[in-house]
């Protein structure tokens, strides 16, 4: 029912009830029209509050998705593929759309140590105009090998990263760097694909140094190891046989003072170079 029949049914009880002498049958039809239009309010209230909650659930749900879709700009501490010595400062958006022209602030101001003793700040850009998501910027922070000796650097820092998001809304994160935790900590090398790459820049600037000499360049030479030592094995057990088959002539031995010369048995001496076993 529109507000019309609604009206209607209001004329039509006022004018049942103010006419005088109604019978029974009128004022059964009056009641039942003011439980009619008691009905249809309640029912009316009802639907509009359906709808508000509609709405406001509707209103809600935009708002998250719109949350949901901004970007996600953050600032934190990485440790290096290089060493875990040596800490990365990272800005990277996690969020589902680009963020752009993200600035950072901290206080104090980030430095780092230089050198063992003294110290210098920690570059950062003015703004960063554009950081798609998943897509990061970094910078190394400081080496704790060196920091964890230092007493006169700071060891928390905190700020704030200002950036853009969708149609230009401002939005910002916090940052805490706090140092303290990696003062104490103990580490496990472990070797990476950087460590590989080292290598084989190692192996190429060797390589660099070969140079072709007066016979030629670079000689590789091959062997079969146990055909050889089998083969010099061999040839001194032939040479044990010969010499145990040769006969032995006399040897003098040396006469004491007073006595007569003897002559004994000698070892042959050995007339040729015998193979090493």
């Amino acid at each position: 029912m529109n507000k019309n029949e609604w009206a209607e049914l209001a004329r039509e009880l006022i004018r049942a009830v103010s006419d005088n002498g109604p019978n029974a049958a009128e004022i059964w039809s009056a009641v039942g029209t003011w439980i009619t239009l008691l009905v249809g309010g309640i029912a009316l209230c009802f639907a509009k509050g359906q709808l508000d909650e509609a709405s406001k659930a509707r209103e809600q749900n935009k708002m998250l998705e719109r949350e949901k879709s901004q970007p996600y700009v953050v600032a934190y501490l990485e440790e290096n593929g290089a060493s875990p010595h040596i800490l990365d400062l990272v800005v990277k958006n996690f969020g589902q759309t680009a963020g752009r022209n993200i600035r950072l602030s901290f206080s104090p101001t980030l430095n780092r140590t230089k050198n063992g003793r003294g110290e210098e700040p920690v570059t950062l850009p003015e703004a960063i105009s554009f950081l798609a998501p998943g897509q990061e910027w970094r910078t190394i922070f400081d080496v704790m090998l060196e920091r964890s000796g230092r007493d006169d650097l700071p060891m928390m820092y905190k700020g704030i990263v200002d950036y853009d998001g969708l149609d230009g809304e401002a939005q910002k994160s916090d940052v805490v760097i706090d140092l303290r935790p990696y003062k104490t900590r103990r580490y496990t090398e472990v070797l990476g694909i950087h460590h590989a790459a080292k290598t084989l820049r190692e192996i190429r600037d060797t390589h660099k140094k070969w140079t072709e000499g007066v016979q030629g360049g670079l000689q590789v030479y091959s062997r079969d190891g146990d055909v050889r030592d089998e083969e010099k094995a061999r040839q001194f057990r032939e040479y044990q046989e010969q010499r145990a088959a040769e006969p032995k002539p006399p040897r003098r031995a040396r006469a004491r003072p007073g006595q007569a010369p003897t002559v004994a048995e000698e070892q042959p001496e050995p007339t040729g170079d015998a193979p090493q076993p």
